[in-house]
């Protein structure tokens, strides 16, 4: 196994909401294995649910998972600090009409 990618229900900043989360092994980044997983969980979620809206969170300086997010039609909604004290950027997708 390399990683997992997935829909998850996240407390994003206060708010439950779908999110995609992915992790990919040191050895298996910087293939496009992430991209792949997320853009099939993103069709997935918007052919099989009735989510209008999808998110993936992550701390604000960490870019590979910011271009992940990118890549598969995201774009930056908006910023936070959790619960620990870490700076982290929202990335939402919409569904298209």
């Amino acid at each position: 196994m390399i990683g997992d990618c997935g829909i998850t229900m996240q407390n994003i900043n206060g708010v439950i909401r779908p999110e995609i989360g992915y992790h990919i092994a040191k050895r298996y980044q910087r293939q496009g294995f992430a991209t792949e997983a997320a853009r099939a969980c993103r069709d997935w979620i918007f052919e099989h649910t009735p989510f209008g809206r999808v998110f993936s969170y992550m701390k604000k300086d960490n870019t590979p998972p910011s271009a992940v997010a990118q890549a598969i039609g995201m774009q930056k909604v908006g910023e936070y600090t959790d619960d620990e004290g870490e700076e982290t950027a929202v990335y939402a997708v919409s569904r298209e009409l």
